[in-house]
């Protein structure tokens, strides 16, 4: 008896040995939470769920305005978020909105799937009010939990209770997001950290490490922080910088591919050369002959 008693503890409660001292057979004498829910009698919180989709065809590469709001979740490989003429690289974990009012489109590099909820109803431009509070703020960062979820609910929708399934999904991915957005604090840490990049990013000692080590962080803790913060990771960031900056060192022309290298923060013209190649589709010493043509190479 006493172990059947154990058993249904066990399931019901989650309860196992090591927490039965403090349970002692009653939930009077556990650990409770109370978490009180603020008045929402100003804000509207009607919110339909139109379908909810796993997608991993090429259906949405051309760019379109399409007629709801949708929340992605990029759950294997990579691609490329195109929102208003511009382009947000996007990978596992990520997540981001798309809007009504918005020209977009979703572009794989390789085998890339993603999911997404889209939604409609007066609720729906507010939620995003309380999530977007970072001017510019295209990309969220999730993580593996979060796809698991995503996923289990999907497999157990069929026509009785995908309203359910669907809107669970969408609230409580909301609300991881809105959980973990930077306080204001944060915010101004991060645009210190920006300040002194920008001043000093033709360092080529110039690393997260550094960073983290200067501002008083864990480096993998600043890194997720800038990436929420920004919704650019700190990397991209400083290549961007410097990249921008060799663009117009050879467009005033005089140096050589090395010495613009060395001067915009890279240690290794090689790697340099692999870099600007990448970001701008032409080597450097090709940008350089069409950009300067009297000047040297």
């Amino acid at each position: 008896m006493e172990n059947s008693r154990m058993d249904m503890e066990k399931s019901v409660f989650g309860i196992d040995k090591t927490d039965r001292g403090r349970y002692n057979g009653s939930m009077m004498n556990y650990d409770n939470i109370c978490k009180f829910v603020p008045s929402v009698k100003e804000r509207p919180s009607v919110i339909e769920t139109v379908n909810f989709v796993l997608e991993n065809s090429r259906v949405a590469e051309k760019e379109a305005i399409r007629s709801v709001y949708a929340l992605h979740l990029v759950t294997v490989g990579t691609g490329v978020f195109l929102c208003d003429g511009k382009e947000y690289p996007v990978t596992k974990g990520d997540v981001f909105f798309t809007l009504p009012s918005s020209l977009y489109a979703i572009r794989s590099e390789g085998k890339m799937e993603y999911m997404y909820v889209s939604f409609l109803g007066v609720g729906a431009p507010v939620l995003l009010q309380r999530i977007f509070r970072s001017p510019g703020k295209k990309v969220f960062r999730g993580d593996d939990s979060l796809i698991a979820f995503w996923k289990r609910a999907i497999g157990k929708a069929n026509p009785q209770n995908v309203d359910l399934l669907s809107r669970s999904v969408l609230e409580y991915s909301a609300a991881c997001l809105i959980s973990e957005l930077p306080d204001e604090k944060k915010t101004e840490v991060i645009a210190k950290i920006e300040g002194y990049v920008r001043g000093h990013f033709t360092d080529c000692s110039l690393t997260l490490k550094f960073l983290a080590d200067r501002f008083g962080y864990n480096d993998k803790y600043l890194s997720g922080l800038f990436y929420r913060t920004t919704g650019i990771r700190f990397t991209d960031y400083l290549t961007n910088l410097r990249i921008n900056a060799a663009c117009g060192l050879m467009q005033e022309g005089g140096s050589s591919v090395k010495e613009i290298a060395v001067a915009c923060g890279f240690s290794d013209p090689l790697y340099f050369s692999k870099v600007f190649k990448r970001k701008m589709l032409v080597s450097p010493s090709s940008f350089m002959s069409r950009e300067c043509a009297d000047g040297p190479v």
